[in-house]
């Protein structure tokens, strides 16, 4: 066995460096991390900013599936409610037929106090535990907590990724308006941001964000990343609310102007934002038809919308509430859009064949306290930092 591992090491040595680098690049997170400890050579290789590049943009293409478990455990207090909850994350191939079986990590387990949510295509996961908020990387299974802001009353909190320099933002909102004076508040935005860079540490406070524009709203109901922006829906909103990553800038966008209009309030209420196909799309559910409504913004400078499809779901549910929608792309001509569902497994709609497939873990059982959340995942190279 060790003379085998010998010439296996022999004939690595014998491999160019961009050839090495090819073939590591094609691997996961959680083996690259492994690999890190076979030899100095290694630890260098796979810790230089290129070969993160190279990892990174190899695997844009190739998301996986990931889902975060909730479970409640029957401990109550009348007060503040449940004592005890569990929180599993894992990661799930979806390319292949059988997408109820085929995981590639056991994925993180712990207890958590508060509720949990994503941030949609970055594989960062944030939840509460006894008051405070904690990231997530399912990646590197690193948790870090962020630092407690200044404001309480947050409207809504989001997080892009900028794949050229493989940094993260998290933008907060919160009403501006509230204070001692004003304890209802009256609705104006304010903003406070964090940037996440590989290695860390998190930075120890939230800084404010400057010419935000004052839209009346409450909470944010909607957020999508597309070629470097932010866009968000909120409630009583009265456009769609961009933030470019790169240069923190503020802007609005108008909503399509075509059947959505005389439902505006609904597109507020219940309007998707997603990524599909590398344009901005808004995605709005009409129960009475029991159909998908999806539009694109084809032309941003015109802000041109074009109602791209409509999707029948009768064969899903009648009773059912989408909570976020997702682009697989399998070939260059035909992809998957996976259709996020309120305390229900996640289905994926092939736009070519017009037919759907449910994902996620059929043994697992939905109650009143059991759900699960679905998202893309891509696998990224990124360090949290050790606390």
């Amino acid at each position: 066995m060790e003379a085998t591992m010998e010439r296996l090491e022999e004939g690595i040595q014998c491999l160019s460096v961009d050839l090495l680098s090819n073939i590591l690049a094609r691997l996961p997170v959680r083996l690259l991390g492994q690999l890190m400890s076979v030899s100095k050579p290694w630890l260098a290789l796979i810790s230089h900013p290129d070969f993160k590049k190279l990892h990174r943009y190899g695997w844009i293409k190739s998301p996986k599936l990931l889902i975060v478990t909730e479970a409640t455990k029957q401990d109550w207090d009348i007060c503040v409610g449940p004592l005890y909850r569990s929180l599993r994350m894992y990661a799930m191939d979806i390319s292949n037929k059988d997408v109820c079986g085929t995981y590639y990590t056991k994925g993180i387990t712990g207890r958590y106090y508060g509720g949990s949510y994503m941030f949609p295509s970055t594989n960062l996961v944030c939840y509460r535990d006894h008051g405070s908020d904690y990231v997530c990387n399912l990646a590197t299974k690193e948790v870090s907590s962020l630092p407690r802001s200044s404001f309480r009353s947050r409207r809504g909190m989001v997080c892009g990724y900028i794949l050229a320099i493989n940094e993260y933002k998290i933008v907060s909102f919160f009403d501006a308006d509230k204070d001692a004076h004003n304890p209802n508040g009256g609705g104006k935005l304010g903003c406070e941001m964090l940037t996440l860079r590989d290695g860390g540490p998190v930075p120890c406070s939230w800084r404010q964000v400057e010419d935000l524009p004052q839209l009346a709203a409450s909470k944010g109901r909607s957020s999508a990343q597309v070629n470097g922006s932010m866009y968000m829906i909120f409630h009583r909103g009265k456009a769609i609310l961009s933030f470019e990553l790169e240069n923190e800038k503020f802007k609005s966008l108008g909503y399509p102007q075509d059947g959505y209009t005389c439902h505006r309030e609904g597109i507020e209420e219940n309007g998707i934002l997603a990524e599909l196909e590398g344009f901005l799309s808004l995605g709005y559910y009409w129960k009475q038809l029991s159909a998908l409504s999806i539009s694109m913004l084809v032309d941003l400078e015109s802000e041109t919308w074009v109602k791209k499809y409509s999707i029948p779901l009768y064969e899903i549910g009648k009773e059912i509430t989408i909570m976020g929608l997702g682009y697989l792309p399998l070939t260059c001509e035909n992809g998957e859009i996976l259709i996020k569902l309120l305390r229900s497994r996640a289905v994926l709609y092939n736009i070519k064949n017009k037919s759907f497939r449910r994902v996620g873990d059929p043994s697992f059982v939905f109650d009143h306290h059991n759900y699960e959340i679905f998202d893309l995942y891509f696998e990224r190279f990124f360090s949290l930092g050790r606390q």
